[in-house]
């Protein structure tokens, strides 16, 4: 091998140890939201904070009841009472972009990285 090949070498060797290191300690290169925002029928219901204490909010409506849980490891539902269970199923949600949905009772929640002001649709289309 040449000087030049070594250090190519290296250098490819370098690129990929870093990576492996970065996906072994979690950061896999997804940005960790801040806040849930909750929709209920199409319409804003609630932005909470990830970061604050755990909570618990219950939605209540003509289609269903759901439970939330609020905590530092991002939200879950955690009940529901519509017929297949879906929704609580897809666990603690922390990821920016990140959403739970629970199609019965027409509950909607996205994580996102910033707190949305005026979060409602643009407009519906029906």
């Amino acid at each position: 091998m040449k000087r030049g090949d070594i250090g190519i070498a290296l250098v490819l060797i370098a690129v990929v140890a870093w990576f492996g290191i970065s996906k072994f300690m979690g950061e896999d290169g997804a940005a960790k939201g801040t806040y849930a925002m909750i929709e209920v029928n199409g319409k804003h219901y609630d932005t909470v904070a990830l970061t604050e204490e755990p909570r618990d909010i219950e939605i209540r409506t003509e289609r269903g009841y759901n439970l939330l849980r609020v905590s530092r490891e991002g939200i879950e539902m955690v009940e529901s009472d519509c017929p297949d269970q879906l929704c609580v199923g897809f666990g603690h949600v922390h990821d920016d972009h990140d959403t739970i949905v629970c199609l019965p009772n027409r509950v909607f929640v996205e994580v996102t990285g910033d707190q949305v002001e005026g979060s409602e649709p643009d407009a519906v289309v029906s």
